[in-house]
């Protein structure tokens, strides 16, 4: 059976959807400002968004205030040019969530020099599900597949990654205007993922075929994050410094599962394959990052500055996974990463007593050379499926105050495009599929907006977004 040409068909839709957001360090921002700021506030962060950006301004920062992030909302568009066909197009818009953060202040008897917080990340939500059936249209492929009256196919991936972090942030001056501070963040991260494809052809001499071809994994990682945290506040300018430590995984647990089954007339052989692997090696890092920044005010304004370079990381398994023959032939699904330098400029500015106007940018360069997800089980060995793009993330906003209360409001937006040389993988030469050898070239750009209140409770400030 001529299986392949399904897998064209899907192909064009898998693709655009399982590339996106893998291996990024910039994606996600916390607290108001924070956002609006685009995260440029490793040295200036005035609330406790500090406890991810740098733990040392908690002994700086007056009676920061309890924070709640709620959720925030996001629409992401993706667009894929020149995909099958030359003037071949495909699009995908959705409407989701995003992490949130919450974070307070406490106080221990007789530490009366040391400053603590205890937060609350989403570091990362991301769930990809997507479901299609369809029938082929052969009429372009009728010389090929002559003997074909009809071919239907049905596929399924689900894509599923979630980083929760729970954390501690202790602080204490050294000097006056010199701080230290350290973050503890408790990492329960879970990847999971499903390709699911099947299809039946009806022949005009031999009948139905049947098609099935499902691969499932699971990685699921605990461990400790720590960030340090220094921090200055000199005569012009606030200075500080970040430093995370690579990730330290306690304890790792994977699973896979592959199945393939083909019978039929049309089949030279058939083929029936099932496999059920529980309690894998797994391994899950992250690198060393530095990063440094600058908070300059003049006058009633401010500008924030920070760049950031996280190390790479040499190629290794996420998941090892046992042969499936006896011929040693198996799955390998592996990650490495290049080192990378971002940089990005924030600025606050006065316009009145009542309002201050936000605005910044930073860069999000990819650091993936080879990325472990769902290409790594499905594709060639030889096929690089990976969105080698880089992003530039821009945002904006008002802070409005009132009589008793905050209003922050704003938005920010993100682009990345790229080509992508070989997007669809076409498992046979002998078929004249309309194709043109043009690379596809990908867009993605998506919007965030914010809408947060500051309002005092019971004696307390607290902040909603």
């Amino acid at each position: 059976m001529k299986n392949g040409i399904l897998l064209v068909l899907i192909g064009i839709f898998i693709i655009p959807s399982g590339i996106v957001g893998q291996g990024y360090y910039n994606q996600e921002n916390f607290g108001n400002r924070s956002i609006l700021l685009s995260g440029n506030v490793t040295g200036s962060v005035d609330d406790l968004g500090l406890t991810y950006y740098n733990p040392a301004r908690i002994a700086l920062i007056k009676d920061p205030v309890f924070t709640i992030n709620a959720k925030a909302y996001q629409v992401n568009s993706l667009k894929l040019s020149n995909v099958f066909g030359r003037d071949g197009k495909l699009s995908d818009s959705r409407f989701e969530g995003v992490p949130s953060l919450i974070a307070g202040t406490f106080n221990i008897e007789k530490w009366e020099n040391h400053h603590f917080a205890y937060s609350f990340l989403s570091k990362q939500r991301s769930r990809l599900n997507f479901n299609v059936t369809r029938e082929l249209d052969l009429t372009e492929f009728k010389e090929e597949f002559d003997d074909l009256d009809r071919l239907i196919g049905n596929f399924e991936l689900d894509n599923k990654e979630t980083d929760e972090w729970f954390g501690v942030t202790w602080g204490t001056k050294l000097k006056d205007n010199f701080s230290i501070g350290i973050s503890t963040f408790v990492s329960i991260y879970n990847y999971s993922g499903t390709y699911d494809l099947r299809f039946a052809s009806s022949n005009t001499t031999f009948g139905v075929d049947v098609f099935n071809n499902e691969i499932k994994f699971g990685q699921s990682s605990y461990g400790v994050f720590w960030k340090l945290g220094l921090a200055w506040q000199l005569d012009k300018f606030d200075f500080g410094l970040n430093v995370d430590f690579p990730f330290v995984e306690v304890y790792g647990d994977g699973k896979f599962q592959y199945q393939r089954f083909l019978s039929g007339d049309i089949a030279k052989e058939e083929d029936f394959q099932f496999y059920d692997f529980k309690s894998l090696e797994t391994s899950r890092k992250e690198p060393l990052g530095i990063s440094i920044g600058v908070g300059w005010p003049f006058g009633k304004n401010k500008l924030h500055f920070k760049a950031d370079w996280h190390a790479g990381i040499s190629e290794y398994s996420r998941l090892v996974i046992p042969p499936i023959d006896d011929d040693g032939v198996g799955f390998e699904f592996q990650e490495s990463l290049r080192s990378v330098i971002n940089f990005g400029l924030g600025g606050e500015f006065y316009l009145n007593e009542t309002i201050n106007l936000y605005g910044s940018f930073s860069t999000d360069f990819s650091p993936v050379e080879s990325s472990a997800n769902i290409f790594d089980l499905i594709g060639n060995e030889d096929r690089d499926a990976n969105f080698d793009a880089d992003y530039l993330h821009f945002g904006f906003g008002l802070d409005i105050k009132m009589k008793k209360l905050k209003l922050v409001l704003g938005t920010t937006y993100s682009t990345a495009s790229g080509d992508f040389s070989d997007p669809i993988d076409f498992p046979f030469d002998d078929v004249d599929l309309p194709v043109n050898s043009d690379p596809s070239r990908i867009t993605i750009n998506r919007w965030r907006f914010i809408v947060g209140l500051e309002i005092p409770i019971f004696g307390y400030d607290v902040e909603f977004k």
